[in-house]
């Protein structure tokens, strides 16, 4: 089969590998589509963890082609999303972190191939009603609610805050939509991805190279702030822009994934006088099957910016880090 291997920086070769073979437990997945994330663009621009060479891609879906031991054979032709970690259920960091955190199984990934190896225990079956593009997406919809669900429930009505207009932007959108927020704030300089907010459920957009936010939250709240306040880019300056503007005993969420050895850039003693909440979490956690059902309750026309083939993929990629569009596939078996 046909893999596209991460060299190191912007560099990426196709290459020809040995078929997966599964294994007991196993089965193998043809690749319909494959998400380009923001940690795999930071990966070839060393902003995130990564060792070359690498087949990267986690945000995959496609239909199960073959099955091994053990497995259920009803699974034999199911269009199935699958989590990174196929989680035992029992180490410690499965009850009480998460099965993104299992100690004892390996991640699966490397999407950008024409077929990839999973566990079953990873697969989850699309919904009728979700086509296979938009559940290649589940995966960073379930970062979101995950780092959502660190909040317990929303106050119903809230004013909340989303700085960044990306996918995970417009998924914090949508889903503080979903679970009762009442005034959503989308601020956002990219024109495409702001008009986007509206669809997802913005109540007010910021376009902030032109209009101060600052002053924006100040007028809409009454100087208060927002209940929830989310930085959805991953900058650590926008992390200390969005503080200020989160009201007492509010929520300051971290969406975004800041580079490794990020200092904390953030007025401290604000943070303690005002009795805010620092809450993140990391990847999908156990919120996968959740985020399925969550994405047929959002509209998601025009997200996907482009599908691009393998051979195709150091311009997809660079299309991607662009931030032009939105969301950018790669289509290994189109």
């Amino acid at each position: 089969m046909r893999v596209a291997t991460w060299r190191g920086g912007s560099e990426f070769t196709v290459d020809t590998v040995d078929d997966p073979s599964p294994g007991t437990g196993q089965g193998v997945i043809k690749v319909h589509s494959s998400g380009i994330c923001g940690t795999d663009i930071h990966k070839t621009q060393g902003l995130f963890p990564g060792v070359p060479p690498e087949v990267l891609g986690h945000e995959f879906v496609g239909p199960i082609v073959e099955l091994g031991d053990g497995v259920d054979s009803s699974m034999l032709g199911k269009m199935v999303g699958c989590t990174l970690v196929a989680a035992c259920g029992e180490c410690v960091s499965c009850k009480t972190w998460s099965g993104m955190h299992c100690e004892r199984e390996p991640r699966l990934a490397g999407g950008f191939a024409e077929y990839v190896l999973i566990d079953q225990r990873q697969a989850h079956i699309v919904p009728d009603g979700l086509d296979p593009e938009t559940a290649s997406m589940t995966e960073p919809a379930a970062c979101v609610i995950s780092c959502l669900n660190m909040l317990g429930d929303i106050e119903e009505g809230c004013d909340a805050l989303v700085v960044g207009g990306g996918l995970l932007g417009l998924f914090t959108v949508g889903m503080l939509r979903l679970r009762g927020a009442g005034r959503i704030i989308l601020s956002e300089p990219n024109p495409k991805r702001l008009a986007m907010g509206r669809q997802f459920g913005a109540d007010v957009l910021n376009d902030p190279t032109k209009d101060d936010l600052g002053e924006l939250v100040n007028d809409l709240t009454g100087g208060w702030g927002g209940k929830i306040g989310a930085e959805a880019v991953g900058v650590p300056q926008l992390v200390a822009n969005v503080s200020k503007m989160v009201r007492p005993r509010g929520n300051l969420v971290l969406v975004g994934v800041s580079p490794v050895g990020s200092p904390l850039p953030i007025d401290l003693y604000d943070i303690h006088y005002k009795e805010i909440t620092i809450s993140g979490a990391y990847g999908a956690g156990d919120a996968f099957a959740e985020a399925l059902e969550a994405l047929l309750r959002l509209k998601l026309e025009g997200v996907v910016s482009g599908r691009f083939p393998l051979e195709a993929i150091q311009e997809a990629f660079a299309a991607s880090a662009g931030g032009e569009g939105v969301k950018y596939m790669i289509a290994p078996n189109d």
